[in-house]
């Protein structure tokens, strides 16, 4: 069994860790709880620095994937959300504009609390190519 590493993301407002989650299958490889890529993001604290203890975390399934890769440019793209018992998480991916055109933000909120990461166009590039090869790792095939 082989477990990947993590896709991080740092910036001087957060830091961004994605990792994928592998399916837990039983003791006859049938797939018990099909996986997810792990969003964790954390605020900055200094230079360099960054407050893990005050993380949030945001597990993207295959529904949130399948949304992921609608068009980009539709008033419903890049808005998830999840409730989990008394909580309410929702994270906004957004396109820049202006001079900022080609860039994006992504703001998670749970509850009260909110942490924002820029992210290059590259870095959304590779984040989307990551994606897309997960999503057969998701369901085992």
């Amino acid at each position: 069994m082989s477990y990947p590493t993590s896709f991080n993301v740092y910036k001087k407002t957060a830091a961004a860790q994605f990792t994928l989650l592998i399916p837990r299958r039983d003791d006859n490889g049938r797939i018990q709880k099909p996986g997810a890529i792990l969003l964790e993001m954390a605020p900055s604290k200094g230079d360099k620095a960054y407050d893990w203890n005050q993380k949030i975390y945001f597990a993207f399934g295959l529904n949130d994937l399948t949304q992921f890769f609608d068009d980009p440019y539709s008033d419903k793209w890049g808005s998830f959300f999840h409730k989990n018992g008394d909580t309410n998480k929702k994270l906004v991916i957004s396109h820049g504009e202006g001079r900022y055109e080609g860039t994006y933000t992504m703001n998670l909120y749970s509850g009260d609390q909110r942490i924002m990461i820029s992210l290059t166009g590259g870095e959304f590039t590779v984040l989307s190519k990551l994606f897309a090869s997960a999503l057969p790792k998701l369901i085992g095939w």
